[in-house]
């Protein structure tokens, strides 16, 4: 089917999936749609790397298992583009925050994300998780001796 003279990429896909589910690039600009990175924008800057963030729109509303609702939003700094190498980070992730500030620190802003792919890998898997557990408490917790 072809609409003012655009034929659909996917032809199992319906005409909305097939024009919203891709990306568009314009200078150093990427909008992507209804796809992994569900409404979001990168801007591509030599000082900064990425500029990465969520547009406001209702498929960023995400239902927790209690029923309750809440905001998937973002803005990032990164020099590849991912959330996984940025030094910025604000937004629904406080563990996040936390590790954009750790790799900041160890790495500097703007860094080669290629050139310390093995340190960067290792930091991002030293500190995956800030929460608290059993396990933390019975080992580090207060002791009565």
């Amino acid at each position: 089917m072809k609409i003012w003279g655009i034929h659909k990429k996917y032809r199992y896909l319906s005409w909305w999936e097939n024009f919203t589910g891709g990306h568009i690039s314009f200078w150093r600009i990427t909008i992507f749609g209804a796809n992994a990175m569900r409404w979001s924008v990168q801007i591509r800057t030599k000082k900064w790397g990425y500029i990465c963030f969520t547009l406001p729109v209702l498929a960023r509303i995400m239902t927790r298992k209690d029923g309750t609702r809440w905001l998937h939003w973002y803005l990032y700094l990164s020099p590849n583009g991912t959330p996984w190498a940025c030094t910025y980070y604000i937004g629904h992730d406080s563990s996040e925050r936390i590790r954009a500030q750790i790799r900041k620190m160890n790495f500097g802003h703007g860094f080669n994300s290629e050139r310390h792919h093995n340190e960067l890998y290792a930091l991002n898997h030293k500190f995956q998780w800030f929460t608290l557990t059993c396990y933390d408490i019975e080992e580090f917790g207060k002791k009565d001796e």
